[in-house]
């Protein structure tokens, strides 16, 4: 069995790697360098980690010596280290994909610091045990966010930024709020011992007012509903950053949502539950409005983003087996896909020069393998079978069936093939539409690492959807473990039974 110390690494290393750069920001290729042996060990333990809990059971670090729940905890448990490893590879995709012509720039703002920065908070978030420590991970991770967004200094991401700061900060503030008043009711911070202590508590009124601090907290970072500082924020970003909040910003809070109401406030599904479908019902709604009303090819990349969080808490709020698997599994999912799609947004528009798809006529005669991935990834996005997208809706389907939620099932199908259309307009009006503008376009060459990351995402892409049984089986056990109130005691934190 895995040393347990070795939870620590994927939280450690980037850390410390962020901070070295900051002293060595002015060598930009040694930066670069130290960064991704960063990101590729952590990955290596991540997904060692990841294979050894699905054999041994979870693993915890317990801070200090202090055991549960008077220390600060971490555990690496199937749903943790899945996302951890995740997150990890994206990560090390987006530095390699590099910042072109503005490398230096990134280097003088020490951008490579704050993406490691944001991923520490990224990571901790996924492994913490612990309710506060969950809130300050989430404000380390929010912290670099807020000064990735504006590192640009221009009037438009000013703008953004307000937004994003906003809606974050009364995010924040609601966070705060329910640990206060969830502290009050059960005494304890330790994931476990709360799970343990709401189930004896005779106060469902008090309960349910904390489930909706939470529900606002984790919902206006997961652009739950609240998605106004989304489109603004990443229209405005490079590539490369537009990419990492996409894959990982609204995903920590769909995580975040995910394990409170599995683990802890499954007693409350009765209010719970109907307010979760309601609010994934308006987000599908207003994703996929978003994807067809624009133009502008990176907007509509990022009301993808809103939509697919619409999915992942539809299948969470059917309360179900299905459901809840179907919802880790599309999450998972999506951060590999939305990171794809931003990739290769980024990558037409440096090539065109163009963010209005109207512009982009005649492509296909220039860059006809960009088509290849920009098809598979609308597959995966629509849940075509074969591809990536599928087992996860396919669950989230029969989730919705078993719990009868017809007409938001109905929802979820629509919204799904209007997100097609939305991408295979821009399609055809790319690489079958008349090139007589197209030809006027001065295209600038695509350097090469940036055609084989793509190109390797869009292998990974489909991989998922082919090798779909193997991750549904560390889905499986997530779903299994978050859902079990009493098997999560006992193989997490088994010194609380009968003394909680």
């Amino acid at each position: 069995m895995m040393n347990d110390n070795l939870l620590a690494v994927p939280i450690l290393v980037p850390l410390i790697c962020a901070l070295f750069l900051v002293i060595l920001h002015r060598q930009v290729r040694l930066s670069r360098r130290l960064a991704l042996g960063a990101l590729l060990i952590s990955f290596i333990v991540s997904l060692m980690m990841l294979i050894d809990v699905l054999k041994h059971g979870p693993i915890t670090l317990d801070f200090g010596g202090w055991k549960a729940p008077f220390g600060i905890q971490y555990v690496g448990d199937p749903l943790s280290l899945i996302l951890v490893t995740t997150t990890f590879l994206v990560v090390f995709m987006i530095v390699a994909f590099g910042f072109g012509r503005g490398e230096k720039r990134a280097s003088r703002y020490y951008l490579l610091s704050f993406i490691l920065f944001l991923t520490t908070g990224v990571v901790g978030s996924f492994l913490t045990a612990d309710l506060f420590n969950l809130y300050v991970m989430f404000e380390i991770m929010l912290l670099a966010s807020f000064v990735l967004v504006t590192l640009g200094q221009s009037v438009e991401q000013l703008r953004a930024s307000i937004i994003y700061v906003v809606l974050n900060v009364i995010g924040s503030w609601f966070f705060l709020v329910g640990i206060g008043l969830l502290y009050r009711q059960v005494g304890t911070l330790n994931f476990t011992h709360i799970a343990v202590r709401v189930q004896e508590l005779n106060d469902p009124t008090a309960i349910h007012l904390v489930a909706m601090s939470f529900i606002v907290a984790f919902g206006s970072k997961a652009a739950l509903v609240l998605f106004m500082w989304l489109p603004k924020a990443y229209a405005v970003l490079n590539t490369e950053l537009a990419a990492l909040f996409a894959s990982l910003m609204t995903k920590v809070g769909a995580y975040a949502l995910i394990r409170f109401f599995t683990l802890i406030f499954n007693q409350s599904s009765d209010l719970v539950e109907p307010l979760l479908i309601v609010m994934a019902c308006l987000t599908m709604l207003i994703g996929a409005v978003g994807t067809i009303a624009y133009r502008d090819i990176k907007k509509i990349a990022a009301y993808q983003v809103v939509l697919s969080i619409g999915f992942v808490i539809f299948g969470l709020a059917t309360n179900t087996f299905y459901g809840v698997n179907g919802a880790i599994f599309y999450l998972v999912n999506d951060m590999i896909v939305k990171a794809l799609l931003f990739f290769i947004i980024g990558i037409i528009v440096y090539t065109t020069g163009y963010r209005q798809y109207r512009h982009l006529k005649g492509l296909a005669k220039k860059e006809p393998w960009l088509g290849v991935a920009f098809i598979i990834v609308t597959l995966a996005i629509g849940g075509v079978p074969p591809f990536s997208g599928f087992p996860g809706k396919l669950l989230i389907f029969m989730g919705a069936i078993q719990h009868q939620h017809y007409i938001s099932l109905t929802l979820m199908i629509l919204t799904s093939l209007i997100a097609m259309y939305s991408l295979f307009r821009v399609f055809f009006y790319m690489y079958a539409g008349n090139d007589a503008k197209g030809a006027e376009v001065d295209y600038k060459p695509i350097r090469a690492n940036r055609k084989a990351i793509v190109m390797f995402m869009t292998g990974v892409t489909l991989a998922m959807g082919l090798f779909a049984p193997m991750i549904y089986k560390v889905t499986e056990q997530a779903t299994n473990l978050s859902m079990d109130v009493q098997q999560y005691e006992k193989m997490v934190n088994p010194e609380l039974r009968g003394g909680s």
